[in-house]
């Protein structure tokens, strides 16, 4: 089932095009990874899915939306605690203790503040479920994270996945998001691949408009 079809979305900003006829789908169950230099618009994109900012084109989504931007604090002076960000407007308080508790969050009482950047984003999308979300937009949720942090954001992701839900998620890491995406999307103003995450020279070189070389193949001993 489609979650979200975006179809010859064009976004203006300030008299520059920043998106020129990007077409996307996203279905329940699929993350997607968008890909492509800085300027590119993948910001400006997932702000247009989450009605931000105005574009033209269609956007149909089926279901409800939590978007994630990089900057995931609250205001500094209020003392938020873990509990008041959780369970903020929430009514499935089962569903937000239970996956905070399966990924090793418990003191609902420890300020958010004082939270790690993986922490944070546990809360938020433990926040969302509760409220019911079907499509999480991620901007660049790697950033900030050791190595640990990063394999349990992909656990995270496999959790999202089994829930049926869909994650379109913007990335610099072109190596991460093809061992964690079921579709890649690249995208600098304008799409240059949209399908199955794949290592193509080609491509990355059109998208990032520098020249990528193939990786080299690997001679496993006999």
């Amino acid at each position: 089932m489609e979650l979200l079809k975006v179809e010859g979305l064009y976004v203006e900003i300030e008299g520059k095009m920043v998106l020129e006829n990007v077409n996307l789908t996203v279905r329940r169950g699929q993350v997607v990874s968008v890909l492509g230099p800085n300027g590119a618009g993948k910001t400006t994109l997932l702000k247009a899915i989450a009605g931000l900012i105005p574009y033209r084109g269609k956007i149909t989504v089926n279901g409800r939306i939590a978007y994630l931007p990089q900057e995931k604090n609250f205001n500094p002076y209020i003392p938020f605690s873990v509990g008041d960000v959780a369970y903020m407007g929430v009514k499935d308080k089962d569903t937000v203790r239970g996956f905070l508790e399966k990924f090793g969050l418990t003191d609902m009482g420890q300020r958010f503040k004082e939270l790690s950047g993986g922490q944070k984003q546990k809360v938020l999308i433990a926040r969302f479920l509760g409220v019911g979300a079907d499509l999480f937009l991620m901007d660049e949720p790697l950033t900030g994270l050791d190595t640990v942090a990063q394999r349990e954001f992909e656990n995270i992701l496999r959790s999202l996945k089994g829930m049926g839900k869909g994650v379109v998620m913007v990335s610099h890491d072109i190596g991460h998001a093809l061992a964690v995406s079921d579709v890649v999307l690249c995208l600098n103003r304008t799409v240059f691949y949209h399908g199955r995450p794949k290592y193509d020279p080609v491509i990355f070189s059109r998208t990032y408009g520098i020249k990528v070389v193939p990786l080299p193949h690997r001679h496993n001993p006999t």
